[in-house]
């Protein structure tokens, strides 16, 4: 079975980190830090919550209802097209769907942001835009193994705190490392994608194929 790491990392091309990167007001390469950082919080926080029969059971259905089915790649064009000055979405797409599911995963109410944790050097507004970003991703793909009948609402902490601790372990000199040569392998300070093919067999062996 292929991991949730493997979905969602899988997804995070040059080109989307690239964006992202934009979005936030980083370097390209500063993104693909804070991704690595941030995915291990924004997983472990929810297995922490789906700990609890009652936590997994308003995920797994908040999963099924709102996220099977979605395609990562229409999802990510939405996010990212969706980011920009004057652009009119709905409350619950792009960034505004992803505070909503944040404020579920973190805590918040509709008065008070979700309390999301600074991370890979980012203050607390550029942490909160970037896993507002990434946690519809996570949703999507783990309805994209709901509808593949991988998981169940009993299985989904076990699950969640497994992938985060493998992105968490990676070795920087591998992940964090094949983002910056993904970004920029031809050195001139700009992302490109020449680097895409190359790095696909190092992520399919660094977070393995069951």
């Amino acid at each position: 079975m292929t991991g949730l790491a493997d979905t969602l990392l899988s997804s995070l091309d040059a080109r989307t980190v690239q964006s992202i990167a934009q979005q936030v007001g980083i370097s390209p390469q500063s993104a693909g830090s804070a991704i690595q950082a941030a995915l291990p919080v924004l997983l472990g926080q929810m297995a922490q919550n789906a700990s609890r029969p009652e936590g997994a059971s308003a995920l797994f259905g908040a999963v099924q209802r709102d996220h099977a089915g979605i395609d990562l790649g229409g999802l990510l064009g939405g996010l990212l097209g969706g980011l920009g000055g004057g652009s009119s979405q709905p409350q619950n797409s792009g960034v505004a769907g992803g505070m909503a599911i944040l404020g579920h995963i973190f805590g918040g109410s509709r008065d008070a942001a979700p309390q999301v944790p600074k991370v890979g050097g980012l203050d607390g507004a550029g942490s909160a835009q970037l896993m507002a970003l990434l946690a519809p991703l996570v949703m999507a793909a783990l309805g994209k193994l709901t509808q593949g009948g991988q998981i169940d609402a009993g299985a989904l902490g076990g699950l969640l705190g497994g992938e985060s601790r493998r992105i968490a372990q990676a070795p920087p000199s591998a992940l964090g490392g094949l983002f910056g040569s993904v970004l920029d392998s031809d050195g001139d300070g700009e992302a490109d994608l020449g680097g895409m093919l190359k790095s696909a067999q190092t992520l399919g062996s660094l977070f393995g194929k069951g």
